[in-house]
């Protein structure tokens, strides 16, 4: 296999690397919004957003060596079609499908946990919305509940 064609299977390969990442971040901020735990969630997003961010990188390191290994412009299929050699087709092959299949499931999963934090925002707006209004959650000296102006804050002490 040429240079720029194993190169341009590198590049492929550590995104492969990144995709399995994010799958597990993507399994993490599932398992995180199920169990309100907003402290590992807050983690897991952090870490999410850093993998993405490779993951943009290498997504223009892998469109210049894709054209620097003469496929510009050319899809999976047609790459793969492009090889000659028979064992290196089928690592590409192999490498393509365990691609797509991350990403199939990075994108589940990413819509199971949209549709959790959605719930989950629906079910603290009910129990917002059933808290009497009344009630601020400021007390007096005497102990009873402070009635409050927006401009409360704006008064001098």
């Amino acid at each position: 296999m040429q240079d720029n064609v194993k190169k341009y299977k590198a590049v492929l390969e550590e995104c492969l690397v990144e995709c399995k990442k994010m799958l597990d971040f993507e399994t993490e901020k599932r398992r995180a919004l199920l169990d309100s735990d907003m402290n590992n969630l807050s983690g897991v997003l952090q870490s999410q957003q850093a993998t993405m961010m490779k993951l943009e990188n290498l997504e223009k390191k892998r469109i210049s060596a894709q054209e620097k290994a003469g496929f510009s412009d050319m899809k999976a299929e047609e790459i793969i079609e492009k090889i000659a050699d028979e064992k290196e087709k089928k690592s590409f092959t192999s490498t393509i499908n365990e691609l797509r299949t991350l990403v199939e499931e990075i994108q589940k999963l990413n819509k199971i946990s949209i549709d959790i934090a959605k719930s989950n925002l629906k079910i603290a707006n009910t129990i917002l919305q059933q808290q009497p209004n009344e009630s601020t959650g400021v007390y007096t000296s005497t102990g009873s509940n402070a009635k409050w102006s927006s401009s409360s804050f704006e008064e001098k002490i």
